[in-house]
């Protein structure tokens, strides 16, 4: 079969038919969130991340956290819905993963490792704390979407663009880019955000690897953004 021109893909057995395919655009919304059909996802900012009892840690999460509030508030500004997540497990411990990766066997620490379900960590801070009409999932694996009813909701909601931050960054967060990108989602990914244990692994998913399949945004970026009136 010959190379098609750019543009036209050869029909086999049809090598005179061409057929035009559609360009897709790759600059569809560079510089706004649709706001008409956004979802943001609170991606486990959890109390046990965001306000650790550890006062170092606490502190140097302070930042993530007043980004979180100032994203949450422009989101609710512009009436986006706003999806929270929190790794849970049952305190009997029944629906732990305890698969033997290469990392949990060089660490020793499990290959997953969520709050309590119902302890006060696995709530949110209350400067971010979900309103009555937020949405809040119980999530039990990495991805946002696996078993929590969090794509069904999007889909009820006719939401088709995503905005995202949390933690791990490289893990669970990219994790759900992935899937959303697989989702035919358009996601928008909020650095400020997003926090990790590992500096590398979460600069690398940041400036590399979800670059793939969403657009990495500073908060400030997001919010201007946001600002951008939807066009009809």
């Amino acid at each position: 079969m010959r190379c098609a021109r750019p543009g036209f893909v050869s029909v086999i057995g049809s090598p005179r038919v061409q057929i035009r395919m559609s360009a897709m655009s790759t600059r569809a919304t560079p510089d706004r969130i649709d706001a008409s059909r956004a979802a943001l996802i609170v991606y486990d900012a959890c109390r046990r991340a965001l306000t650790p009892a550890d006062p170092a840690r606490r502190a140097a999460m302070r930042p993530v956290l007043d980004a979180w509030v100032a994203l949450i508030g422009a989101c609710r500004a512009r009436a986006v819905p706003i999806i929270y997540t929190t790794p849970v497990s049952r305190a009997d411990g029944a629906d732990v993963v305890l698969l033997p990766t290469d990392l949990s066997v060089e660490t020793g620490v499990p290959s997953l490792t969520n709050c309590v379900e119902g302890t006060p960590d696995a709530g949110f801070p209350d400067e971010i704390a979900p309103r009555p009409l937020d949405y809040v999932y119980l999530k039990r694996r990495p991805s946002a979407f696996y078993g929590t009813g969090v794509a069904e909701l999007l889909r009820m909601l006719r939401r088709t663009a995503l905005v995202i931050g949390g933690g791990a960054t490289n893990r669970g967060v990219e994790t759900s880019v992935r899937e959303a990108f697989s989702m035919d989602l358009d996601t928008v990914v909020v650095r400020e955000c997003c926090w990790g244990g590992d500096g590398a692994a979460h600069a690398y998913s940041l400036d590399k690897s979800m670059k793939m399949y969403a657009r990495v945004r500073t908060l400030a970026q997001a919010l201007a953004m946001l600002a951008v009136p939807t066009v009809r």
